[in-house]
């Protein structure tokens, strides 16, 4: 328990409080498209990725564009975490069993490390992001904006320096059609409570000031807010906000250095 946390140790504790949550279970490599289709739902209306996508709104496939790219997107950083290769994804179930939410994990042994050979894998499986295979389809920033991301590896790096123990909440959502009925909470309560148990810190981005207030009132505080914007581009949607926020568990410490 004293260095950082592993895979194995984050699947242990989450197993043990997976009872007290019903409909939610670990994913597994035959929920993978399931799984890329409902986070590609869930961020449709993403601001970071229509930032990326760089759409008129007027644009009638502009809902069919936004599915594309996210589930290329959620493809290259959620593919190895939803088969249990670099972390650990997890979903919540319907009535009738079927997939609506998923929320992806990365323990910290894991979280600050973005590995050549994930990209690789993810290009020769999915294939290349859809901007760099359909010229003129998204906006004419679109290539540098998403390469831009990779600045937030650095920022997670940087504002976890000193702490051993935390975990990366990578990605969290769930289907249009079941918003509001407490699926995403669910889930994010059971990573609370899996973190309290593992005297872990938790870190996240998000790209929404209303998902700013609402992890505010589950204890997360704010630790830089920043704004993304590409060389050259000057239109009048050249700017991401961001906000980096992290959560030190119910005792008070996060395992630092």
């Amino acid at each position: 328990m004293r260095g950082g946390i592993s895979k194995e140790e984050l699947n242990h504790a989450l197993t043990k409080h997976l009872t007290s949550y019903s409909g939610i279970s670990f994913l597994s490599k035959s929920d993978e498209d399931n799984a890329l289709d409902v986070f590609a739902d869930a961020f449709k209306e993403d601001p970071m990725i229509a930032w990326v996508a760089e759409l008129d709104d007027d644009d009638p496939n502009k809902t069919q564009k936004m599915l594309k790219l996210g589930k290329s997107m959620h493809a290259y950083v959620n593919h190895r975490h939803i088969i249990g290769a670099r972390g650990v994804a997890l979903g919540v179930r319907s009535n009738q069993k079927n997939l609506v939410g998923c929320m992806s994990l990365s323990p910290s042994s894991c979280a600050t490390k973005r590995q050549m050979w994930d990209d690789l894998i993810a290009m020769f499986k999915f294939g290349l992001p859809p901007m760099y295979k359909e010229k003129g389809v998204y906006g004419p920033h679109s290539k540098k904006r998403l390469e831009k991301l990779e600045v937030l590896t650095k920022k997670r790096k940087d504002h976890m320096k000193g702490i051993k123990r935390w975990i990366y909440l990578q990605a969290l959502g769930v289907s249009f059609d079941h918003h509001g009925k407490g699926h995403g909470k669910k889930m994010l309560q059971l990573l609370l409570q899996t973190a309290d148990m593992l005297n872990a810190s938790i870190y996240l981005e998000t790209e929404s000031e209303n998902n700013e207030s609402l992890y505010k009132h589950f204890g997360f505080q704010t630790l830089e807010v920043m704004t993304l914007r590409v060389p050259g581009d000057d239109s009048s949607t050249a700017n991401c906000t961001m906000w980096l926020m992290r959560k030190t568990p119910s005792g008070g410490t996060h395992g630092a250095d």
